[in-house]
Parts: structure tokens; C-alpha cells; sequence
């Protein structure tokens, strides 16, 4: 069957390599006659070749000889492509030369001995690999192979990105078992388990991708995490994993043991849904492990796993498990129909009579199904129905589960283009998360996008080629942005299988603990290593190879291949690359042989310590991606990057450039340039982008106070950039400190623009408007008066802005009054800080605009604010604004003295002052589930704690910096049952932390409620002395306020000296945490943790540290 496979991905690299014959550069070349034949005849007995390979490609199956004939073919084909992109190379380099020589400018010299030189080693080359194409071209006879080609279908120019995966048949009984495991009570374990166990392709991720996005289930939980673990069942990996979905962030912990107390920090107090996903471990011991991880949740937390193994049910399952079976004919018939018919294909009775027929060999498994039936959407005759049914690839042997013939006959019917581009994705490990933008990228770089239309980027027809995958779902499980435009995507197992016996020793992926060097016949790899591996190993692995693609993938913790030495080599040795992806490897250089990558077209550098870029560089003629995102050191590009006239990509993301190289606007290719730095050099201004159309997605312009005449931003032409869906004006850029002081609320600390006359910047801000297509924008730092017009228009139609989703507008200082945002019907969040408004009206909303999409609504550094009114319109008819706002953040707003209305929606506060707690109050926000209290004195008062009794959904409570000496003794003396009796209600709070530097203990009357769904406390008080008085600490009962708790924190106490004895009384604490508590000398007796952290606790590491201390 793989013999089957191998072959098909042979015409591509041909037809990539006649095209670039027919490209013309032997004229621009003036190549000597003799070369100029050679390269005729080459041509010739490649056409010759390809007009077999469609007889060659059907008759392969079991017919070992003609299989290695095609291998055969294509290792040559291959060694061809490089031989014929040195030519194209040069021509395009003496292409760059004449133009330089126009425009005069200085470029590389080569001399006439050189141009000899070339030709000569050419010729040699090129005389080679006709010999042995033609060789191959006559042993074709002994297998009588006939000539012709079956035409390819064209794509469509719809996309298949509408894929509905939410229609799914036969799960209903098994969804709803799901659920009510999910919901019902513990079965006494710390963490309920349940796994779904079968055949693979049979669903079992759909179903717990169905329980998951269940609304009842998404109420139900505080926190869903989804985490695909696969093969590598790594401790520290799933770890990581789960951070990131909690947090929504990378991350970037190196040692395990901050990462496990952040883990801890993210489940404690809260009932969480986690999946694990695609399990293969049968370590038990390793499964106990990561279990105590992740026993730190509020009861009725639950984990689903999926998995193959019988065995890792039995392993993991806390409850028995739920055992997927196939589907019946009967909807595996729906599926199959629902993809090959649609809405609108009449089914007539011999196609449906024949469909059913295929539906019986897929033997149940939906995703079998789903393929097949996607790809008969686009056969209209009989005969090929027939065809597909009949197929000898169903009379191979079988794997386990009888999947991989289904979707070897998907993968058959595929144009030979999108064989190549499928094969290629083997070059990633199972269930590794694949960018698409990326991905496409990597396809352009290897060749493998055809365009023959001449209105369309090869990018537009890589993301076609992107969704035909998808669509017979040898793609899933699709997450996407705000803005659509950036997704990323996974293989099911079965079709990564596939893709590798497709590869087969074409493509490789070097692993740790693997020694042996990478196939010989090996075009494509990647290095995936989770601990360490010499540089030695490395060159050893990759010697004298033909690579041409070499990608290091994602690091965990340590990056720690000794990649700087392998770098140094493999630059100088694998000299045929197209794409070679170091992102993350912890470089800070590269060597001048870079140059020597003439083939490379994709070079991504993100993400390293980078201080300068060699000018060598700039002689990549080919390059089209350039990745230096997240480069902090990096201050400058080359100058001559204005010569670099294929790139198409280039991302510079980060803080560290200062200046553009000159001349970049000649750069009119460039359809991504995520950053430009405004100067005010003749060839680094604005006005470089006047040409630049093609740019798309994101953009940030800086130091845009270097516009010194308003006619420049005007030739930057922001309307003409139809494809940007992000935009970022900058005035200045801030430095790290000033960054840190505006976070902090010390802003007189930041800096002071030094600009333009004010009525200058506001010309410069008016000529900046962009197209209506975009999606979000941000300004920061603009130090003039006024918006744009094009900013306050309430004509929604004429508005550049209407279609905004997001609206950052960021330490605007001089601007005294709001935008009108009101009226946009797509805007979701909003973050805000202008110092200089005093009142917030009818302007903010337009005339009966109520945000009527939004959902994050951030204010902040408001300072002379004074009033805020939230339901009036220019024609003073009431209305409620802000219907869908769930997120609502007021800080540093010290004069406000009419408060906003807060709508009932809202889940998230956080707020800063006495007068806003007041308006929390009178909110009616019984929806409330997350309040955050910065330096409010009204929490003295017993009426305001009175109040939050009501906050019956409240789960975090955060006090911060407020003027307590002490939870307040009056308050206990109020004729309500007790001014902290209102915690007992609050039956869903499972966290309460309380930072303070003024409280010195809890009083007397609080340590005797019992707050039955408390589990987190945390005091963060550096006066703490005791935490329930000295006298009473001493005591071995522990007091009725800590009986639910099972984790306690303790920060920045360094007057605490000794915590209570009945600490080691407290059975149902699990963990204890105590940082920066220098005074802190013994920990109590009886203590029964599963946990504990110490940091910064000196006393308490001499007398504890394992190994080491006196206990």
C-alpha cells in the first residue's frame, strides 16, 4: 500500500523543474550554445518523462519495479530542481545588478573570471544530470508505459473553510452518558476519571469535543482545558499544555517546579474540566505522577482521556470506561451522504445504491466516511463511483482497523499538486499543532504551489489547496482568531500515518534517544528534542545530506540542543535548503556562510537573542519569508535589504528595532511587514509605504512623531491597504522602564513626547486613515488634541472603522474627549486611557448607540474624569448601553464624581475607589462571578459587606492595598447575624485573598464562621504577626473558619514568626505555601501535605531544604 503512495508525489517536482527551464533565463544569461543544448535536451527528456507518469502512477500498485523506477525518478528530479535553481539564481542576481546600476546604488561585484568560472561548473552540472535523467527516461520502455495525462481539477475558487464539524450521527446515547458522568456527584477519588476507549477514526475526540462545548457543561465548570498528549506522554509537557490553556499564553517556565505551582495556582479553588486527549502511556507509575498534579480542584472536577488501550483505561479510569463502537451502516450511510450529495446534488438511485456499497468497507469508522464522501462530492459519472468501489487498494492488507485503505483511496484521488503538499506534513509529529499561514508558506518555499492565474498570490491558492485538505478532513480540529485569518490545525493519527507511508524516507523527524542518522534519500526534516543533544550528534546525523527543509520545532523548558556549533555547520554543508525554521534555539549570531543558502526562500529567526544580522544576507536573492519576531536585541537590518526584491514576508515583531533600512518601499511585494519604524532620513520615512499595497494582517507604525510634514502621511497611502486587518500608530515607543511605571499607575514617571506643534500631529493623525476592512486598531502615545474626522463620523456607511472588533486607544494624554464607538455593530473590546477627559456623554455613544457587540470594556488613568453617564443619547431618550458586556475594568479615576451605571451582565469587575464600589453595588450585578477591590476605604464600613450576601455567583474575591489594621472588629457588632456571616451565603466562593499591609490578624468572631465552600485562602499582609492571635494560635483546634481549606498561602509576612499549632490539626489541608517570610523559623507538628512551596524563607530552608536541612 505504501508502495501504492510513494510514487504519486513525482510529477509535481517534475513540472516545478520543466517550468523553471521555460522561465527564460538562458537569455538573461547569454549561456554558452553548447549549454544552451544541453538544457534544450534536458527539458526535452523531462516532457517526455512526465507524459508517462499517469500510466506510471495507476499501474504501481504491488509492482515493486516500476515503484523503484519512480523513486528513482524523483531522487533525480530532485538533484535537477537544484542545478536549475542556480541558474534561475544567478539571473536573478545580475537581474538586481542592472537595476542598482539604474537607480545608483552600489551593488556586489562579480568579475567577468567569476561569470567564467560559473559557466563552466554549470555546464559540468548540467551535462550530469541529463545523463542520468535520460538513462531513466529509457529504461521507461521495459514497462511499456503509455503516453497521455488525465487532466487535473481545477480548484474551486469558493473555499472549503464552512466545514460543519458539529454535525455528527449516532452519538446522541453516547453525548448524553458523557454528560451525566460530568455532572453527577464524586465517586470519592480526589479527580473523577473517565476514559472513551476504541478503534481509531471511530470518534472518540468528537465525542469529548461535543461534551465539551456543551452549554450546560460550559456553566457548569470554571475553568475547561483540552490538552492532546499523544505518544509523548511528558510530565513537563502536559504541564506546560495546561498552563497555556488556562492562561490563553505561552509558556515559558524552565524548571518543573514553578510550573507545577502554577498549575496548582490555575486548578485550585475552581471546578475544572480537563481532556486528555489521544493517550498511549501504560506507565501507571507516570500517570500517578501527573494525577497529583492535578488534585488541587474544588469538588466535582472532572478528566476525560481518550485512548486506543484497553490498558490505559484500566490505568487511568476512575469509573469504568465508555467504549466508542462503530457506527451503524445506517449513519455511517447519513455522514457518507451528507458529504457526497449536500443540500442540493440530486441522489439518484445507482449512485446512492453504489455509495452504500463504499459505506459498507468503511466498516463503521466515521472519519473513513466523512473522507470518502467529501471526495465524491466531486465525482459526477458512474464510472468513477465504480472506480473508487472497486478499487484494488481495498484487497491490501489491512492495519488494525481497516481505516488506512479508506483514506489511501482519499489520498489516490487527490491531484497530483496536493499529493506533494499532504506528504510534506509528515515533517510534523503526531498531533502537533500546524499554523496554517505557515504551512503555506513552507509550500511556497518547496515549490509546491502551481498558479496559473494570474490575479491570484500563491498564497491565495496555498490556503485553496489548505481547505481542499480540510475538507476530506485529512485536516481537523481548527482553531482560528478574531480575525479568521490566522488558523491552526491538527492530523488525526491515522492520516498522519498515512502521510509518513506516503513520505516514506523522503521526510524524517529526528527525536531524542534516536542516534541513527537521517534517511539518505531524505529531502524534508525536523528536530523535535525535548532534553539535550550535542552538536556533535547533530552533524552527524545531517551529514552530507540533500536537505531542503529543516525545521526545529517547539521547545519544552530547556532548550537544550547544542544547536549554536550545528548551526555554523549545517550552514556551510546543507547548502540546498529552501526553508530552514531555528526559531527559539537560543542564538545570538549567525555565521557569514548564510550566504551560501542561495536555494533558501524561508528563514524564521524568532524568538532568538540576535544582537546584528549579517549584510550577507541580503544576497538571499530567493528569500520570500524572513521571521525575526520577538528578536529583542536585534536594533537594525541590513541596509541593503532594499535589494531583497522576492522577499514577500517579513515579521519584526518586538521592542528592540530603531530604524528601518533605506529604501524599503521598493520592496512593492512585501504582503506581510508586521512593523516600520518611522524615520526622519531621506528613504526612511513614511512615505516608504506609499507603494507597499500588498501588506496584509498586522501592522504597527512607531515613532510616528518623526513626521515632520503631514504630506507624508498622506503618501503612506493607509487606505490603499485593503488587506490589513490590524493596525498600530505609535507616536513614541516606550522604553521597558516607562512601560513598567504606566502599569503601576506611576505615569508622571513616564515620558514626555517631545513633538510636532499639536495642530501638525492632528494633520498627520487625519491623513493616517485606513481601509474599512479593518478589524482592530490601536493608537498609543498620540499627544495631539482632536481625533480624526474619520474617528467621530456617525455615518456608519462612510466610516473607515465600522468593521472593529477591537479598539485599543493607549495613553492619550491631551485629548479631552472621547471617540464615538457607540454605534459600531462589531466592536467587542474596548481599552482606554486619556487623562485629560473630564466628562463621558453623548459623544462616546453617538446618537442611540449602546455597544451593542462589546464584552471587555478597560478604563483606566482616567484623572481628571469627573462624570459618566451611560444611558443618555443626543435626542435624551434613555437607553441601557452595553447589553453584552461582561468584562468591566475602572481604575486610577480619582475624581469621579457620577458614577456609571454597570449593566447586569457583567461577571468581571475590577475597580479602585470608594464611589465605584458604590456604583457595584447598586449595579444589580448578581451575575457577578470575579471582583477585584484596590484601595477602597468603604470596606470599613459594615453596610458594604453587608451587600456582597447578595453576590450569590461570586467566586473570587480580590482585596487589594486597602487601609485595614484589621478585618474590622465593628463590623461584628451589627445586629445582622454578623457582618461576615455574609460569607456563609456566598455558597460558590471557593477563593478569598486578602493583600493588606496593615493587617495584623483575623479577628475573633471571623475564625468561627464556616464558609462551606471556601478551599483557597490566601493573606498577602507583610504586618502579619499571627493568623489567628498569638494566644489562640497556640491552641491545637483549629477554629471553624479553616475546617473547608486545602490550600493555604501565605506572602510578604516578615513579622510572622511561628504559624498556629492547629495548623497540623487540619485534615483537610493539602497544600501550604509560604513565600518571603524571613522571621518564619518552624513549621507545626502533624502537618498531612501533599504540598508544600517555601521561597524566600530562609530559616525554614536550613531547617527543611531535603537532603540538606537539620529536619
Amino acid at each position: 500500500m505504501a508502495e501504492a503512495a510513494v510514487i504519486a508525489a513525482v510529477s509535481p517536482i517534475l513540472k516545478l523543474v520543466i517550468d523553471k527551464l521555460n522561465s527564460g533565463f538562458c537569455e538573461e544569461l547569454g549561456l554558452a550554445r553548447g549549454v544552451n543544448s544541453d538544457i534544450g535536451r534536458l527539458e526535452s527528456v523531462l516532457t517526455t518523462i512526465h507524459d508517462v507518469l499517469d500510466d506510471a502512477q495507476r499501474r504501481s500498485i504491488g509492482d515493486k519495479a516500476l515503484t523503484g523506477w519512480l523513486r528513482k525518478l524523483k531522487d533525480a528530479a530532485f538533484d535537477a530542481d537544484d542545478v536549475v535553481d542556480e541558474f534561475q539564481y544567478e539571473a536573478l542576481r545580475r537581474r538586481n545588478q542592472r537595476r542598482n546600476q539604474l537607480i545608483g546604488t552600489v551593488s556586489d561585484f562579480v568579475s567577468p573570471n567569476n561569470q567564467i568560472a560559473f559557466r563552466l561548473k554549470m555546464a559540468r552540472k548540467i551535462k550530469k544530470i541529463h545523463n542520468r535523467l535520460n538513462h531513466i527516461a529509457e529504461e521507461r520502455s521495459k514497462f511499456h508505459l503509455a503516453e497521455g495525462t488525465t487532466p487535473g481539477r481545477a480548484l474551486d475558487r469558493e473555499t472549503f473553510s464552512i466545514v460543519n464539524e458539529s454535525e455528527v450521527y449516532g452519538r446522541d446515547e453516547d453525548k448524553e452518558k458523557i454528560i451525566n458522568f460530568l455532572v453527577s456527584a464524586d465517586d470519592g477519588s480526589d479527580v473523577s476519571v473517565l476514559p472513551i476507549v476504541g478503534l481509531g477514526g471511530v470518534g472518540k475526540t468528537t465525542l469529548a469535543q461535543l461534551a465539551y462545548n456543551d452549554q450546560g457543561i460550559e456553566e457548569h465548570f470554571d475553568l475547561k482545558l483540552w490538552v492532546c498528549v499523544s505518544v509523548d506522554f511528558s510530565i513537563d509537557k502536559i504541564i506546560k499544555a495546561i498552563i497555556e490553556c488556562a492562561t490563553g499564553q505561552k509558556c515559558d517556565l524552565s524548571k518543573l517546579e514553578a510550573a507545577q505551582r502554577q498549575l496548582r495556582d490555575k486548578l485550585s479553588g475552581r471546578r475544572f474540566l480537563l481532556v486528555l486527549d489521544d493517550i498511549w502511556n501504560e506507565d501507571e507509575a507516570e500517570w500517578e505522577r501527573l494525577k497529583t498534579l492535578l488534585t488541587g480542584g474544588m469538588q466535582g472536577s472532572k478528566i476525560i482521556t481518550t485512548t486506543r488501550s484497553k490498558v490505559v483505561a484500566r490505568i487511568m479510569g476512575t469509573v469504568a470506561p465508555h467504549e466508542l463502537q462503530v457506527l451503524t451502516s445506517a449513519d455511517c450511510w447519513t455522514l457518507f451522504k451528507q458529504r457526497a450529495f449536500g443540500p442540493e446534488r440530486e441522489e439518484t438511485p445507482r449512485l446512492v445504491e453504489i455509495g452504500k456499497q463504499i459505506v459498507e468497507k468503511c466498516r463503521g469508522l466515521p472519519l473513513a466516511a466523512k473522507s470518502l464522501g467529501s471526495l465524491m462530492r466531486f465525482k459526477t459519472e458512474e464510472a468513477e463511483w465504480v472506480h473508487l468501489r472497486d478499487s484494488e487498494l481495498w484487497r491490501l492488507p489491512l492495519n488494525e482497523n481497516g481505516v488506512l485503505p479508506a483514506l489511501q483511496l482519499s489520498y489516490d484521488h487527490l491531484p497530483s499538486y496536493l499529493k506533494q503538499c499532504f506528504a510534506y506534513c509528515s515533517i510534523f509529529p503526531k498531533d502537533y499543532e500546524i499554523d496554517r499561514q505557515k504551512l503555506i508558506q513552507l509550500w511556497i518555499a518547496e515549490g509546491f504551489i502551481q498558479t496559473s492565474d494570474g490575479d491570484m498570490h500563491e498564497e491565495e491558492v496555498g490556503k485553496q489547496y489548505f481547505n481542499r485538505l480540510l475538507w476530506i478532513s485529512f485536516f481537523q480540529d481548527i482553531r482560528e482568531d478574531d480575525y479568521k485569518n490566522r488558523w491552526v490545525c491538527k492530523m488525526h493519527d491515522l492520516v498522519h500515518d498515512l502521510a509518513c507511508s506516503v513520505a516514506r524516507d523522503e521526510s524524517s523527524i529526528m527525536r531524542e534517544g534516536i542516534t541513527r542518522s537521517i534517511p539518505h534519500g531524505c529531502r524534508y526534516s525536523s528536530i523535535d528534542y525535548v532534553g539535550r543533544m550535542s552538536s556533535t550528534a547533530l552533524k552527524a546525523a545531517f551529514e552530507a545530506k540533500k536537505l531542503r527543509s529543516l525545521i526545529l520545532l517547539d521547545q519544552i523548558y530547556t532548550r537544550g540542543i547544542a544547536v549554536k556549533e550545528f548551526i555554523f555547520h549545517m550552514m556551510s554543508s546543507l547548502t540546498y535548503l529552501r526553508a530552514l525554521d531555528l526559531h527559539g534555539a537560543n542564538i545570538n549570531e549567525l555565521p557569514c556562510s548564510i550566504s551560501r543558502l542561495k536555494h533558501l526562500r524561508l528563514l524564521d529567526l524568532s524568538e532568538n537573542s540576535i544582537v546584528a544580522l549579517p549584510g550577507w544576507i541580503t544576497n538571499l536573492r530567493n528569500l520570500r519569508t524572513l521571521n525575526l519576531a520577538k528578536c529583542g536585541s536585534l536594533k537594525s537590518l541590513p541596509e541593503g535589504m532594499s535589494n531583497m526584491s522576492s522577499l514577500r514576508h517579513l515579521d519584526i515583531r518586538g521592542r528592540g528595532l530603531i530604524c528601518m533600512p533605506r529604501w524599503f518601499g521598493r520592496l512593492t511585494s512585501l504582503q506581510t511587514m508586521t512593523m516600520f519604524v518611522v524615520g526622519k532620513e531621506h528613504g526612511r520615512t513614511i512615505s516608504e509605504l506609499e507603494h507597499l499595497n500588498l501588506i496584509g494582517g498586522d501592522l504597527e507604525i512607531t515613532e510616528l512623531r518623526n513626521v515632520e510634514d503631514p504630506m507624508e502621511a498622506t503618501k503612506a497611502n493607509l487606505a490603499s491597504k485593503t488587506n490589513l486587518h490590524s493596525l498600530g500608530l505609535m507616536w513614541k515607543r516606550p522604553s521597558y522602564m516607562e512601560i513598567r511605571a504606566s502599569l503601576v499607575g506611576d505615569m508622571e514617571q513616564v515620558f514626555e513626547l517631545t513633538a510636532s506643534p499639536v495642530g501638525d500631529v492632528e494633520q498627520v493623525f487625519e491623513r493616517l486613515q485606513p481601509h474599512s476592512n479593518l478589524k482592530a486598531l490601536r493608537i498609543w502615545h498620540y499627544p495631539g488634541v482632536n481625533f480624526p474626522t474619520w474617528m467621530t463620523r456617525m455615518e456608519l456607511a462612510s466610516s473607515p472603522i465600522r468593521n472593529l472588533v477591537r479598539i485599543i486607544l493607549g495613553d492619550l494624554r491631551r485629548c479631552e474627549r472621547l471617540p464615538t464607538l457607540g454605534h459600531l455593530p462589531f466592536l467587542q473590546k474596548i481599552g482606554i486611557s486619556m487623562r485629560a477627559v473630564k466628562r463621558i456623554g453623548v459623544e462616546f455613544y453617538g446618537d442611540g448607540g449602546i455597544f451593542p457587540s462589546l464584552r471587555s470594556l478597560d478604563m483606566s488613568d482616567f484623572r481628571d474624569l469627573e462624570e459618566w453617564s451611560t444611558e443618555a443619547t443626543a435626542t435624551r431618550q434613555l437607553m441601557t448601553a452595553f447589553p453584552c458586556l461582561e468584562s468591566f475594568t475602572l481604575i486610577r479615576c480619582p475624581k469621579l464624581r457620577v458614577l456609571p451605571h454597570i449593566p447586569p451582565s457583567v461577571v468581571k469587575v475590577s475597580i479602585d475607589s470608594d464611589r465605584l464600589l458604590s456604583a457595584v453595588r447598586t449595579g444589580g450585578s448578581y451575575k457577578l462571578r470575579d471582583l477585584t477591590i484596590i484601595n477602597c476605604e468603604a470596606l470599613l464600613l459594615s453596610s458594604w459587606w453587608e451587600w456582597m450576601q447578595d453576590l450569590t455567583a461570586l467566586t473570587r474575591l480580590h482585596i487589594h492595598e486597602n487601609k485595614l489594621m484589621c478585618l474590622p472588629e465593628s463590623i461584628l457588632q451589627l445586629h445582622v447575624p454578623s457582618c461576615w456571616e455574609w460569607m456563609q451565603d456566598l455558597t460558590a466562593l471557593t477563593t478569598l485573598n486578602i493583600r493588606d499591609n496593615k493587617l495584623m490578624c483575623l479577628p475573633e468572631r471571623i475564625l468561627q464562621l464556616r464558609v462551606p465552600s471556601l478551599k483557597i485562602f490566601c493573606l498577602d499582609c507583610k504586618n502579619l504577626k499571627s493568623i489567628s492571635g498569638e494566644e489562640r494560635d497556640k491552641q491545637q483546634q483549629p477554629p471553624t473558619f479553616f475546617m473547608t481549606i486545602q490550600e493555604l498561602q501565605i506572602y510578604s509576612s516578615n513579622e510572622l514568626t511561628a504559624l498556629p499549632e492547629w495548623l497540623g490539626s487540619l485534615t483537610s489541608l493539602r497544600c501550604l505555601k509560604l513565600e518571603n517570610c524571613s522571621k518564619l523559623a518552624m513549621l507545626p507538628d502533624g502537618l498531612q501535605l501533599r504540598e508544600l512551596f517555601t521561597g524566600n524563607c530562609p530559616q525554614l530552608r536550613t531547617r527543611y531544604e531535603w537532603d540538606r536541612g537539620e529536619d
